[in-house]
C-alpha cells in the first residue's frame, strides 16, 4: 500500500506528497532552529520580552500548520480533484478546515513580533508619532487577519459543510474569498517591511551600515513575493478540471516558515543596536564572537618565547580576553599588552582573585630605529613576564 490511502496506482505515482513533506519538514526544522537559537541567546543575555513570546507562538503555529499539510497528503493533497480518493474526502476537508486558523493567525503573529521590535528601536527617543503609527499597525494587522480567520471558519452555512461537502448548504465562492485573504496578507507584508525605513535612514551611522540595515529589514519583501505566488494559484484551485492545491499550500508554508525566520533576523538587528550586521543571521553573532575570542586567545601563545609559552597555561584560562593597546613614545614603538582578567567593573586587574591561580602579564615591545647612515635598521624585541 502506498502513502496515499485508497488511491489508484496512477494517483500514487503522480501525487506530489514527497515534495510537500520535504518542504514542510525542511523549512519547519530551519525555522524552529532559528527561533529557538535566538530565544536561547536572548534568555541567557537579557531575558525574554513580549516580541519573543509572540515569535514563539508563531513558530508553534507554523509547526502545527506544516504537520496538518503533511497529514492531508495521506488523503489527497498533492493530487488533482479527479484523482483524490472519494472515500477520504470528509477526512481531508476536516484537516484542511482545522489548519486554516493556524495559518491566518500564525502569519499575523510573526508580523506583530516584528512590529513590537520596531518599538524597541525607539527606546529613549522622541518619535511619539512613529510609535503611534506602529501601534496602529499592530492593531490593524491583528484585526485584519483575525477577520480573515472568522470568514474562513464561517464560510459555509451550515458551518459543518466546511468539512463535509456532501451536506446541503452553501459556501462563499472560493475565488473572491481567497483573493480577499491574499490582498490582506500582501498589503500587511508591504507595510511591515517599509515601516522602519524612515527611522533607519535618519540614524547617525555609516552609510554602509545604514544600507545594510535597510537591506536586512527589506528581506521581509520575500514574504510578499510568497504571498503573490500563492495568489497566482487561486485560478488553479478553482478550476474544476484541475483543483490541485499543492502549490497554494507550499507557497503558504514557505511564506509562513520563512517569515518566522526572517522575523528573527530583523529583531536581532533592532534589539542588538545594529552591531552584529556582518552575518546573514545576526542572532548568531554572540556565538561567533565567543568562538573568535577563544581562537584569538589560543593562537596568541604562538608569539611567546618557549619559556613564556610553557608557563602561560598555568596562570589563567585560555578563554580570557586579550586587549591590544598602541602607545607612542616619540618613535616607532608599539606595545602589545595581554591582560589575563578583568574586574567586573571593566578595569584590568593585576592579581587574580580567589584560588584560580597566578596572574600573568606579558608585554611585547618592538622598537624600530634608523642608523646614522640612514640605511641600517635594527629591531629589538623584549618579552617581560610578571608573576604576582
Amino acid at each position: 500500500m502506498g502513502w496515499v490511502l485508497h488511491a489508484t496506482e496512477e494517483a500514487e505515482r503522480i501525487s506530489e506528497w514527497r515534495k510537500i513533506i520535504a518542504i514542510c519538514v525542511a523549512l519547519g526544522v530551519i525555522a524552529s532552529a532559528v527561533v529557538m537559537s535566538r530565544l536561547y541567546i536572548r534568555y541567557k543575555n537579557r531575558g525574554l520580552a513580549s516580541d519573543d513570546w509572540v515569535s514563539f507562538v508563531s513558530m508553534v503555529f507554523s509547526i502545527i500548520y506544516s504537520a496538518m499539510c503533511i497529514a492531508q497528503t495521506r488523503y489527497g493533497l498533492g493530487l488533482p480533484l479527479r484523482l483524490r480518493p472519494k472515500r477520504d474526502l470528509v477526512t481531508y476537508t476536516r484537516i484542511n478546515y482545522a489548519g486554516r486558523p493556524f495559518y491566518q493567525l500564525g502569519i499575523s503573529f510573526f508580523k506583530i513580533a516584528l512590529l513590537i521590535s520596531y518599538l524597541r528601536l525607539l527606546n529613549g527617543t522622541d518619535h511619539s508619532r512613529y510609535r503611534a503609527i506602529v501601534w496602529f499597525t499592530i492593531v490593524a494587522v491583528f484585526l485584519s487577519h483575525f477577520a480573515c480567520t472568522l470568514v474562513l471558519i464561517f464560510a459555509c452555512k451550515p458551518v459543518a459543510k466546511s468539512w463535509n461537502p456532501y451536506m446541503d448548504g452553501s459556501c462563499l465562492a472560493p475565488g473572491p474569498s481567497f483573493t480577499g485573504y491574499a490582498v490582506v496578507t500582501i498589503v500587511a507584508d508591504i507595510v511591515v517591511a517599509v515601516l522602519p525605513v524612515p527611522v533607519l535612514w535618519k540614524l547617525e551611522i555609516r552609510l554602509s551600515k545604514k544600507l545594510g540595515l535597510i537591506g536586512i529589514f527589506g528581506l521581509g519583501i520575500f514574504t510578499t513575493v510568497c504571498g503573490i505566488m500563492r495568489y497566482t494559484q487561486i485560478d488553479r484551485i478553482t478550476d474544476p478540471n484541475d483543483g490541485n492545491s499543492t502549490m497554494l499550500v507550499l507557497w503558504g508554508t514557505i511564506e509562513f516558515n520563512v517569515g518566522v525566520s526572517i522575523t528573527e533576523t530583523h529583531r536581532s538587528a533592532s534589539t542588538d543596536h545594529f552591531q552584529n550586521m556582518v552575518s546573514s543571521l545576526p542572532f548568531l553573532a554572540p556565538i561567533f564572537l565567543r568562538k573568535a575570542r577563544q581562537y584569538r586567545s589560543k593562537h596568541s601563545d604562538e608569539y611567546n618565547t618557549p619559556n613564556t609559552k610553557s608557563r602561560s597555561h598555568h596562570g589563567f584560562k585560555s578563554s580570557n580576553a586579550y586587549k591590544l593597546k598602541d602607545m607612542s613614545h616619540g618613535r616607532n614603538t608599539t606595545v602589545f599588552t595581554s591582560a589575563a582578567n578583568k574586574s567586573r567593573s571593566g578595569s584590568e586587574e593585576n592579581i587574580l582573585q580567589g584560588s584560580n591561580g597566578i596572574m600573568k602579564s606579558v608585554t611585547y615591545t618592538v622598537e624600530m630605529g634608523t642608523s646614522g647612515a640612514g640605511k641600517d635598521t635594527s629591531t629589538s624585541n623584549s618579552v617581560g613576564s610578571t608573576y604576582t
